[in-house]
Parts: structure tokens; C-alpha cells; sequence
């Protein structure tokens, strides 16, 4: 695996053997260094050319809870636009992150995600997941 980001809230890593970005996210977070980190991570997904996504929030410690709708209305559909089509969400313990992201989640059409609890459920489904598939967002 190559490191392709590290901050002191988020780890990014090029898997080339799976085919992901594994995603490793830390401690406490603003909503700006956040969505400085998204636009890292879509770069990064052109640059790498995967459709795959393994998210590990277990270090996680605030949530999401003023992103959720910027993320749900922009970045996970910009996930879908730049070819990403399964997510694998690795839930934190701390229980408003995961109410947030089942929040964020739920009207969630496209890419595919599930969440885990456990990190090794969490990479064996994506190990399962397609590489490539046919996430068409709806039109306005």
C-alpha cells in the first residue's frame, strides 16, 4: 500500500492490489479541514482511477454532524460522477459520529456503501464489491 496523504486527522492510502483508497480517519475534525481532505480524496480517485473505497472512521471522535449535508448533497455524488461505485464504512465508536452517518446515508442512492463495525467485515465485503459498475445518478 502507498501513502499517498497524511494529516494529522486523515490517512490516505493507495491499495493497488485491491484496487481502493483505504481511508483512515483520526481525532477531532473542522468542517474546513474536512472538506479540504474530501477534495484530496476526489483528486485522488482521478489520479488512482479506482472505484472502491475503504472509509475507516473507528478513530473518529466528533462526527459528522455539520458536513452531513454538504457531504450527502455534494460529496458523495461527486464520489459517484468521478467513478466510484462501493464504499465499505467503518463506523467510529463514538455514537453521534455513527448517528451521523447513517443519517448521511440513508437517502443515499449511489456510490453503494455499507457500514461495519468491524474492520475486517468491512474489507472482505469490498473485496466482494464490483470494481466497476453502472452508478447513474438521477437528473435534477
Amino acid at each position: 500500500m502507498k501513502t499517498l496523504l497524511t494529516t494529522p486527522g486523515l490517512t490516505m492510502a493507495h491499495d493497488a492490489e485491491n484496487g481502493w483508497l483505504h481511508l483512515i480517519w483520526r481525532g477531532m475534525h473542522s468542517e474546513e479541514e474536512s472538506q479540504a481532505c474530501f477534495l484530496r480524496i476526489l483528486d485522488q480517485v482521478c489520479l488512482t482511477q479506482v472505484s472502491r473505497i475503504l472509509n475507516d472512521a473507528t478513530q473518529d471522535e466528533d462526527g459528522w454532524t455539520e458536513l452531513t449535508r454538504w457531504m450527502n448533497r455534494d460529496f458523495l455524488h461527486n464520489l459517484a460522477d468521478v467513478g466510484i461505485v462501493a464504499m465499505a464504512w467503518v463506523l467510529p465508536d463514538n455514537l453521534q459520529a455513527r448517528t451521523d452517518v447513517h443519517r448521511m446515508l440513508a437517502p443515499l442512492d449511489c456510490p453503494m456503501v455499507d457500514t461495519f463495525s468491524d474492520p475486517e467485515a468491512a474489507y472482505r465485503w469490498l473485496q466482494q464489491a464490483p470494481p466497476q459498475g453502472n452508478c447513474q445518478l438521477p437528473t435534477p
